[in-house]
């Protein structure tokens, strides 16, 4: 009887997608087995399937939801805006990180090509992200200059659209817990490192406050600079998975550093004009505190890591002149060890 043996199935791309050997019962011989190779579905066509929901709700925010008041944020007032909705997701999220890694190396991993079956899914996640932070950054520009929406030292201002915008802004904050979650599941753990899972948990608590005190006026800012930054983001893990170069990647980490700085002095500007005017209740106080800490500690840590990172990569660049890189893999901008935003393998030789 012949041994077990694997079929070479050939990717997307050009890769060999790898076949699980079974063994199944031969009725001819009792008692004998023989081996049966079961294929797995292409992962081009799994991955699809994956991303519908996903590219059905960014749509569906893109075209403007006839049924949700743009100058209102949904679930103020309620329970699921209370505290123990970010506390539940944000345990969630910490929860899945070892489960998502244990399930990537023990089972996935074995039978599919987890990097070539998440390409496809991540090429959507980012087109999806640039798309809704594209959107994001039309509301917030267009409030300005078409509705009225006062630069800075208004915390009550709800009927320009922005208040739908701030709120939509907050809930991708959870969306983009899928960040980490793609860098466990193709075995990037070095990856995931504190200013990683800092930022991401930090930053939905931050918004989750900010919606609480005041969803309206002067929240919009904050939201503006990030979703711009997050439309370069995901722009660049975009075209690097799809092999384009991508002339803003280094200057990344930069606009973070910059953004980080205009929002801290935007807040203090802000909180002065409040202040002086006695229009500020104690929650706001509470609000602008926060949102400072919260940017001051961002940037005390980017900065970190901006000096550790750069200076590693120079090292590393002149001592692998003439080295070959593979295709890029979607790291994070706050990530250590990694360039600012995706971190390149080299072969091996």
């Amino acid at each position: 009887m012949c041994g077990p043996t694997d079929i070479a199935v050939p990717k997307v791309g050009g890769g060999l997608e790898k076949s699980i050997t079974t063994t199944t019962k031969n009725n001819n011989s009792e008692g004998k087995f023989r081996p049966v190779d079961v294929v797995l579905e292409p992962p081009s066509l799994m991955s699809r399937y994956a991303c519908a929901s996903l590219m059905l709700a960014i749509f569906a925010v893109w075209g403007k939801i006839s049924f949700l008041d743009e100058n209102k944020a949904p679930g103020i007032g309620s329970d699921i805006h209370s505290w123990k909705t970010p506390l539940a997701l944000t345990v969630s999220y910490l929860v899945a990180l070892p489960l998502l890694r244990s399930f990537s190396k023990n089972v996935l991993s074995q039978v599919v090509d987890v990097k070539l079956l998440l390409k496809e899914t991540m090429i959507v996640y980012n087109g999806g992200q640039v798309l809704l932070n594209a959107w994001m950054v039309y509301r917030f520009v267009d409030s300005l200059i078409n509705k009225g929406h006062p630069f800075i030292g208004d915390l009550y201002t709800n009927t320009s659209g922005t208040t739908f915008a701030v709120w939509i802004h907050y809930m991708d904050k959870y969306l983009e817990f899928f960040d980490t979650f793609f860098m466990v599941l193709r075995g990037r753990m070095d990856q995931v490192s504190f200013l990683h899972v800092y930022h991401h948990i930090s930053i939905a608590w931050a918004w989750w406050f900010a919606i609480l005190c005041y969803p309206g006026g002067d929240a919009y800012f904050g939201a503006l600079l990030n979703s711009w930054i997050h439309v370069m983001m995901y722009s660049y893990y975009t075209l690097s998975l799809l092999k384009f170069n991508c002339p803003w990647k280094k200057y990344l980490t930069q606009a973070q550093l910059l953004q980080f700085t205009s929002v801290v002095i935007y807040t203090i500007f802000s909180a002065g004009i409040q202040i002086r005017g006695g229009v500020a209740e104690p929650k706001h106080y509470a609000c602008f505190a926060v949102q400072a800490f919260e940017m001051i500690s961002m940037l005390v840590l980017f900065m970190h890591f901006y000096s550790k990172a750069y200076k590693k990569r120079k090292a590393e660049k002149r001592n692998s002149v003439g080295s070959e890189d593979t295709v890029p893999e979607q790291a994070s901008i706050h990530s250590d060890g990694s360039d600012s935003d995706v971190a390149t393998t080299k072969k091996q030789q």
